[in-house]
């Protein structure tokens, strides 16, 4: 999502606001983003999966294009330009971002009715994606692991999701901490409150909160991978 809007009355991509335990896999396929199954949850007909590693991707980036409406002596206009303070914030939680998906978010991939395997983002790194160096420090980057074939975490024993069986993952959030901010359920929601999107320094010194409750501007993408061999059994 892009948080352009307040998740929990305007959902994006069909996700509203974000809880602290979610079921991935289990929609069918509108977006491949969200997911590429046909049904929700399996596979058709007679086809299996044999999983030999899992992925976890996850990118934030401050969204410099976007689009916000000020007041400036009782005339409404749109600009383009975020407040200096404000785009400050908004790149430390990027920053933020990356290192709470990468300790609070947890994955519990089960087949069938028995879990399978269970641990955190940062230990299935993507093994892909940018990488380099930015001179501009409002572009912060990071990848879950490094973008080499050699950081992908391929299992022991590979996971069988057998014909007609479903599969399933959870994405349990596990805050640390009860400050302000300290959960990685209200960064993703953007419900921490920070200087509003004013072009014109000054305008609110003593003012907190988003200009939308929630509306951040902040791209957020988190996607479980699972590589393994699709195959369909046949006599």
């Amino acid at each position: 999502m892009d948080g352009s809007t307040q998740l929990g009355s305007s959902p994006q991509n069909g996700f509203g606001a974000i809880g602290a335990r979610t079921q991935l896999f289990s929609r069918q396929a509108s977006d491949i983003a969200i997911t590429n199954l046909a049904t929700p949850g399996q596979f058709t007909s007679d086809q299996t999966f044999v999983t030999l590693a899992i992925r976890v991707w996850t990118y934030f980036r401050v969204n410099f294009e976007a689009q916000a409406q000020v007041t400036e002596n009782n005339v409404t206009i749109t600009t383009r330009a975020l407040n200096p303070d404000s785009l400050t914030d908004r790149v430390a939680r990027v920053h933020k971002l990356y290192h709470q998906s990468q300790n609070q978010l947890f994955f519990d991939f089960t087949a069938g009715d028995k879990p399978q395997i269970q641990h955190f983002t940062a230990y299935t790194p993507f093994a892909g994606g940018l990488d380099g160096f930015f001179a501009d420090s409002r572009l912060p980057r990071a990848n879950n692991g490094v973008p080499t074939s050699s950081a992908l975490m391929r299992l022991a024993r590979p996971i069988l999701i057998p014909p007609r069986q479903g599969f399933r993952v959870f994405a349990t959030i596990s805050p640390i901490g009860d400050a302000t901010g300290a959960s990685l359920v209200e960064q993703l929601n953007g419900l921490v409150t920070a200087l509003p999107d004013s072009p014109f320094p000054g305008d609110y010194p003593n003012v907190s909160g988003l200009t939308v409750k929630g509306a951040d501007n902040i791209e957020k993408d988190i996607k479980y991978l699972i590589d393994g061999i699709h195959s369909r059994d046949v006599l």
